[in-house]
């Protein structure tokens, strides 16, 4: 017994700078370089070399039993072959690196995977600030020729969320009720600068306002509802805005009335929805349901997020 657990502790120590320079070198190395046709050339020469030691690790022990150092045994029954020795090593060897190789493929195949996540969230939720600012100054540019003091207004309570929305690209969680907070000053700007055009209802339903989201998720479908509503027409014009969040569940249903006449559509029409539903499949996967329904004269959307 003490014999078998010594040799098994000499064979692993034998093999265990191989497949530690394997697993952790050279595996890595042609992950980043993409050369895993190599590192298989690579994996068979140095798991070959690793088994030529352990033939000379049995003979050693084979030696300790015939000086009597150890009592005979059945371990090394027939093992004076160097060649039948050998073969078995090799396969000892190859099962023994093949195990460490491939949990650290999978390692760090989950840490690129998890980079490549991130990095995609990053640039979407980069996206939209661009996209975010345009129509910001763009709303102010209309109203410094219409009303000097009320664009002045609308340009400090702007900052605020453009300040909102700078500090969250440094993070990947808020709480709802900043993130709430956010959506209600984009929707008080909106109801200055529509002023008695536009009827809008806002309904908001919080259970716990410490619960962690991802910032700027929401706001593209409020904003696609003040883009879009229709605008000059004889019929009613409204925008209806309904959140709610319960334990681990979050509600958000908007509709806007809509014209019949087709808007011509601008070069980044879509780009915010489009973003959202990307970062939407990234962080919750299954676990969220959008609707939407577009008709004659609304455009409704309902999203449900199990966080």
């Amino acid at each position: 017994m003490l014999e078998g657990g010594l040799l098994a502790l000499c064979i692993m120590s034998c093999l265990y700078p191989f497949t530690t320079y394997l697993s952790k070198s050279l595996l890595q190395k042609a992950m980043r370089q993409k050369t895993m046709l190599l590192f298989a050339g690579q994996f068979f020469l140095v798991s070959a070399i690793s088994a030529l030691f352990i033939p000379a690790i049995l003979h050693g022990f084979l030696y300790l039993e015939q000086s009597g150092f150890f009592p005979p045994s059945e371990l090394l029954l027939g093992r004076s072959l160097f060649s039948i020795m050998y073969i078995n090593a090799l396969l000892v060897a190859l099962f023994v690196n093949f195990g460490f190789c491939g949990l650290r493929f999978h390692e760090e195949s989950m840490k690129l995977h998890e980079a490549l996540v991130e990095s995609q969230l990053q640039i979407l939720q980069q996206q939209i600030s661009p996209h975010f600012m345009f129509n910001v100054l763009n709303h102010i540019n209309i109203l410094m020729q219409e009303d000097v003091g009320l664009a002045s207004s609308l340009l400090i309570r702007y900052s605020k969320i453009l300040r909102y929305q700078l500090d969250s690209d440094k993070s990947s969680k808020v709480s709802i009720a900043q993130e709430v907070q956010f959506l209600k000053d984009f929707i008080e700007i909106e109801k200055v600068r529509w002023g008695n055009e536009l009827i809008i209802d806002c309904s908001w339903k919080i259970d716990d306002n410490n619960k962690e989201f991802p910032p700027l998720l929401l706001i593209t479908f409020i904003e696609n509802a003040f883009k879009h509503v229709s605008r000059g027409t004889s019929e009613k014009v409204y925008i209806n805005i309904a959140f709610e969040q319960i334990t681990n569940s979050i509600c958000l249903e908007v509709e806007n009335s809509k014209s019949n006449i087709q808007k011509e559509k601008d070069s980044v029409s879509g780009i915010g929805l489009e973003n959202a539903r990307k970062r939407l499949d990234i962080i919750y996967g299954n676990d969220y349901r959008l609707a939407i329904k577009d008709s004659e004269t609304a455009y409704y959307t309902k999203l449900v997020i199990n966080i």
